[in-house]
């Protein structure tokens, strides 16, 4: 979802989003063996934008970034199956 929302060219739409779920994790939890490349993509792709890359910026912009992405894979006519998952990437 991260990586689908970084290679759209717009900014996500500054949006509220809401923090009432359970669940947590780390930032190597969420990257894993990647999570320097995906720190390092957003990080980019933040001053490509023009925004600052102050950590304040960089967590809001990835959540952004992330509950867009989430929206893309999520929406019906768009994933139906593994297929159409991988031609998302590409």
């Amino acid at each position: 979802a991260l990586v689908v929302s970084l290679s759209e060219p717009t900014i996500p739409t500054p949006v509220e989003i809401p923090a009432d779920s359970n669940v947590e994790m780390t930032w190597q939890v969420f990257g894993g063996e990647q999570s320097e490349l995906y720190w390092a993509l957003l990080k980019a792709r933040c001053a490509r934008d023009g925004l600052q890359l102050n950590d304040a910026i960089l967590t809001q912009q990835f959540r952004l970034h992330l509950h867009r992405g989430i929206g893309y894979l999520a929406t019906p006519n768009q994933t139906k199956n593994v297929s159409d998952l991988i031609k998302l990437a590409f």
